[in-house]
């Protein structure tokens, strides 16, 4: 990697483009979607539910029913950090040398990574929490590998796509 040292960088007043805003929206509303239901199936969850998936996506591990508000918890700790993390883009690493002609484009693209970042990783935990509550209440046998896999995979595309796009704007 190269740059130069944070507190040489610009520091600049960046607001939030109607993509990255949307994409926000996105994101709170995979936590609200990961509480719903379980709000709603809470009264008719078993008390031991399944807490960890093996490869295959079979449940491997059991514990009890409040275990299930681990990944929506997480998931807001995750969105609430890096929302507030997003807003000091002069001190984060970069790929390239900030400059004075660079900065701006620079901070957006990283911005617009962690945005992207925080809602990929809030719609997972969504989708393991759904996957959670079907398999505890039988209506599954196992979370969807393939779809669990397609996310992640989702995930490294997105940092992919920032570090050509960093590197083309640099």
């Amino acid at each position: 990697m190269t740059g130069n040292a944070p507190n040489q960088r610009p520091v600049i007043s960046l607001g939030l483009s109607p993509a990255d805003l949307a994409v926000e929206l996105a994101g709170a509303i995979a936590i609200v979607l990961a509480v719903l239901p379980i709000v709603q199936f809470w009264s008719v969850l078993p008390d031991r539910i399944p807490i960890h998936f093996g490869l295959g996506g079979q449940p491997d591990a059991l514990g009890d029913k409040i275990a299930i508000w681990m990944l929506p918890a997480v998931a807001t700790i995750i969105f609430v950090v890096l929302t507030a993390v997003s807003r000091y883009p002069h001190t984060f690493n970069y790929p390239v040398r900030i400059t004075e002609q660079n900065a701006r484009r620079q901070y957006l693209l990283a911005r617009s990574l962690l945005v992207w970042l925080k809602a990929e990783i809030c719609w997972l935990f969504a989708l393991v929490v759904r996957q959670q509550i079907l398999v505890a209440l039988g209506n599954a046998q196992r979370v969807s590998v393939e779809l669990v896999f397609g996310i992640i995979l989702l995930i490294f595309a997105t940092v992919g796509v920032y570090f050509v796009r960093a590197y083309f704007a640099r």
